[in-house]
């Protein structure tokens, strides 16, 4: 009989079990089990008519479960660190084997627990993951763990936000100005927290020679949104120009928060010139001063503290403790001695400053004589010689103070007719070795001499008398022509100017000089003028001849 297709790959039963041999109990029960085995091996129960010798299983597995699929480490400050447990259990039938266990993700790391391992069914697997943020901002991350669990590779998120305290400091950069040496300048700064968390204060110092600042400290804390005010000073030691910084760090940025400092120290500087003062030899009772310049080469506007001046017979004008020199100024003052007796005196004038060289000394000396007073005149006589009337003439006599002390004009006379005196007023005071011009002047009225004629000058000093000589003359031109041979002549008329060859005036306008004259004499002439003269000649009918010949004469 043919079988149907489902049976054709079936062995078919044998027709009867041939016994070779006796068989204990134990074999018989290994053949059965025996049989039993490569019965289900071949698959017998598919056949129909057999019946498996083992009944049908299901396979054990693992499965990892997660206490979340997300990690949140919520905020926290950037450079702050915080921790969290990720746990895995195996909730599978089967132990699971974790391989490898990997952390991706800026700021994440595992730092304790064991990521691999076995873990038996129903238990549970934890390991620490960190979140140590550096930079702010929200920050992402993974956890992957690699097993033979059903559901491997398994994958959990990781996510955390850093928050950051920023610095800043303001004004962005401090300027000093001009800060005298020695002096001290000061500024507050405003350091504010514009973020989102605390600030800690690492450290504050200032770069740059002569800058400081005061009222910060380490580990001083700044609120999200506060802020504080701190000094920062300047105290030059030197002048010129200085540049520096502050620097603030903290615990929020690698970089520190900086601004900018500057500032000019300012210091004057005294030298006078000459550096000293010597008065040789000053008559009692008598002063005499000397100029001193006092110049400032720095760069500050000098001051004086005091002016201390030590020595018998010595003071000081134009300078006080009110003085003040801009920078690269000067001033001048003078050094008086008077001495009060005759003998040799020192002493020296202490100028206490703001210069670099805070006392500047400056040496006096001078010598006291006995007082003498002497005037003298040079020359000591005048003589005018001639001068025309109604002339004038003038001479100089050289009064000087030959002696040690001042010498005061008192009064200046004049004795003679026509003189006066000039130059030399009442009151004036000649210091040794100083002069005077004397001026006199004479101006006679008349014919004649001056008799016993002088100028006296009276003063402290012996009274001088000058002898002055002296006549008045007048000038005259004689004149003198040919007669002229035409008849009927009347006269003749004389004319002069003082302009050659025009601008002539009748000299005898009244009337004509007679015929049986030849001569004229002109004493209306002036010193020092020059003449030019024509005659002519009048007839009866008093009609002048032309102009004869012109004559010159020069007046001395």
């Amino acid at each position: 009989m043919k079988k149907p297709a489902q049976y054709r790959d079936c062995p078919t039963r044998p027709a009867a079990i041939k016994i070779s041999g006796i068989f204990t109990m134990r074999r018989m029960l290994a053949l059965m089990a025996t049989l039993a085995t490569l019965s289900s091996v071949i698959g017998l129960t598919s056949c129909v008519g057999y019946t498996s010798a083992a009944k049908s299983q299901v396979a054990s597995t693992g499965l990892l479960t997660p206490s979340a699929t997300t990690v949140d480490f919520g905020s926290i400050a950037a450079g702050g660190t915080t921790i969290q447990t990720v746990s895995v259990t195996n909730t599978g039938t089967a132990a699971v084997t974790i391989g490898q266990a990997t952390i991706s993700g800026t700021g994440f790391a595992f730092v304790g627990g064991n990521p691999t391992g076995s873990i038996a069914v129903g238990q549970t697997s934890s390991v620490q993951v960190r979140f140590a943020p550096q930079t702010a901002g929200t920050l992402t991350g993974t956890v992957t763990i690699a097993s033979n669990a059903s559901n491997s590779p398994l994958t959990l998120s990781l996510t955390g936000t850093a928050t950051q305290g920023v610095l800043s400091m303001s004004p962005a950069s401090v300027s000093f100005g001009n800060v005298a040496v020695g002096q001290h300048g000061s500024q507050t700064v405003k350091l504010a927290n514009t973020g989102t968390k605390p600030v800690s204060i690492s450290v504050s110092n200032t770069t740059g020679t002569g800058f400081g600042l005061s009222g910060l400290t380490t580990g001083q804390v700044i609120g999200a949104g506060q802020s504080v005010n701190f000094t920062t000073t300047f105290n030059p030691s030197v002048p010129g120009a200085s540049a520096g910084s502050v620097a603030v760090a903290s615990n929020v940025s690698a970089t520190p928060a900086t601004i900018g400092l500057s500032g000019m120290g300012t210091q004057a500087a005294l030298s006078a010139n000459p550096t000293s003062a010597s008065f040789s030899h000053v008559a009692v009772g008598n002063s005499n001063s000397q100029s001193i310049t006092l110049t400032n080469s720095g760069n500050a506007t000098l001051t004086f503290s005091q002016v201390a001046v030590t020595g018998t017979g010595f003071s000081v004008s134009g300078l006080s403790t009110s003085t003040t020199i801009g920078a690269g100024g000067n001033a001048s003052f003078n050094v008086v001695f008077t001495p009060g007796s005759a003998t040799a005196a020192s002493g020296s004038l202490v100028l206490t400053t703001n210069a670099s060289n805070p006392q500047l000394t400056i040496p006096l000396s001078g010598t006291g004589t006995t007082t003498t007073t002497q005037l003298v005149s040079n020359p000591t006589s005048l003589g005018f010689g001639i001068v025309t009337i109604n002339g004038t003439s003038s001479l100089t006599s050289v009064l000087t103070n030959t002696g040690n002390s001042s010498v005061t004009i008192s009064n200046v006379s004049v004795v003679g007719t026509g003189l006066s005196a000039s130059g030399v007023p009442i009151g004036l005071i000649l210091q040794p070795n100083q002069s005077a011009n004397l001026s006199v002047t004479f101006a006679p009225k008349a014919i004649g001499s001056l008799a016993a004629a002088s100028v006296t000058v009276t003063s402290n000093a012996s009274p001088i008398t000058i002898g002055v000589t002296g006549s008045g003359a007048q000038h005259s031109v004689s004149l003198n022509w040919v007669p002229s041979t035409s008849p009927s002549i009347t006269g003749y008329f004389v004319y002069r100017s003082t302009t050659s060859g025009s601008g002539f005036g009748k000299l005898n306008s009244g009337s004509p000089v007679s015929p049986s004259t030849t001569q004229y004499t002109d004493s209306t002439v002036q010193g020092g003028q020059t003449y030019y003269y024509v005659v002519t000649a009048v007839n009866s009918s008093n009609v002048e001849s032309a102009d004869s010949n012109q004559s010159v004469a020069a007046i001395p």
